[in-house]
């Protein structure tokens, strides 16, 4: 009888995760397609992929009453003059975080498209309880 209730409970625990898994995945389809105007190209034209901070937005915003978002730049702050220059990964001394950032915005194919996700994490914010901060973010 333990036998046949852990398989059951477990193949119920299957179930909700496959459909957790399931609405998890049109979400971000949907989000992708919702924000295709600042995106410029389909994610499948410009052969770019979403990044980290992009499913972690998918994921908060789905979970919490609100977000607070420490240490991400906002979409214009490479081009402010006497931009503070960091690495890329801290653990990686020598690449630049803007210039990695423009690489991959402007790469023919591949890589993530950073800086239009922060115009669409921006707007996002004008929608959701998302408060950016160090730097702080001005949403208008």
């Amino acid at each position: 009888m333990a036998d046949k209730t852990y398989v059951s409970g477990h193949a119920e625990i299957e179930a909700k995760q496959h459909k957790k898994n399931i609405i998890l995945s049109v979400s971000m389809q949907g989000f992708w397609q919702l924000e295709q105007p600042l995106m410029k190209r389909s994610r499948i034209q410009s052969g770019s992929y979403l990044s980290t901070g992009w499913f972690t937005f998918i994921l908060a915003m789905d979970a919490c009453y609100g977000i607070r978002v420490y240490g991400m730049i906002n979409d214009t702050y490479c081009k402010t003059e006497g931009y503070r220059k960091v690495p890329y990964h801290y653990y990686e001394q020598g690449r630049d975080e803007c210039d990695e950032y423009f690489l991959h915005e402007h790469a023919p194919y591949g890589g993530h498209r950073f800086i239009t996700e922060k115009k669409v994490f921006a707007k996002w914010a004008k929608k959701h309880r998302i408060i950016f901060t160090h730097p702080n973010w001005t949403v208008s």
